[in-house]
């Protein structure tokens, strides 16, 4: 069984203060939900699924394109795209498959994309967020976003599992919205039983 720890107001330090209130993962966008679902049916070792029990055949069809999948480095820690769907791509005006996070790509936030996606790694808990991503021209979009663990052959956490699907704003977002800057909102972190 899987339950959503609410966190308190994000903290710009993303100290995470846990608060003892749960959520389930009812609600969430179709996207978000179903990369959860096939992340949940993978084998388990050490309560996380591999890398190498991923199959792209066997996600829906109609989510691949919100997914990504990110390859983590340490000392010193680092996040490497290697893929993104064609959503993230063509809506979001996202093309950052083979590109590091960091603030060229993500603007000033990017340091605490990367604070969170240590944390996870290091307390090897997925989790869920809302975040605003604003264009060159201040439009913006909200989006929700999942973050899931995956290990390498050596049982640590190497890569993230992820989608996003677009909650708000832009009601044509293949009109050449182009992101300057990505700021996370707010996050629940996605407690495992």
């Amino acid at each position: 069984m899987f339950q959503i720890s609410l966190l308190s107001e994000f903290s710009k330090k993303v100290g995470a203060y846990i608060v003892d209130t749960t959520a389930d993962t009812k609600g969430l966008t179709l996207p978000i939900q179903g990369i959860l679902e096939y992340w949940k049916s993978l084998p388990l070792e050490q309560d996380l699924p591999y890398k190498s029990a991923l199959d792209p055949l066997l996600i829906p069809t109609e989510i691949l394109p919100h997914i990504f999948l990110v390859e983590l480095s340490y000392d010193p820690f680092s996040a490497y795209i290697r893929l993104q769907g064609t959503y993230l791509n063509n809506s979001l005006g996202q093309h950052f498959t083979g590109q590091f996070i960091d603030e060229d790509n993500f603007g000033p936030y990017s340091a605490e994309v990367l604070k969170l996606y240590e944390q996870l790694a290091n307390r090897r808990t997925p989790y869920i967020s809302h975040e605003e991503i604003i264009s060159q021209d201040d439009m913006n979009v909200m989006v929700e976003a999942i973050h899931l663990p995956l290990l390498d052959d050596q049982g640590g956490v190497k890569y993230i599992l992820g989608a996003i699907s677009r909650l708000s704003g832009l009601s044509n977002p293949e009109s050449g919205f182009v992101p300057n800057r990505w700021e996370v909102n707010s996050f629940k972190e996605i407690k495992l039983d």
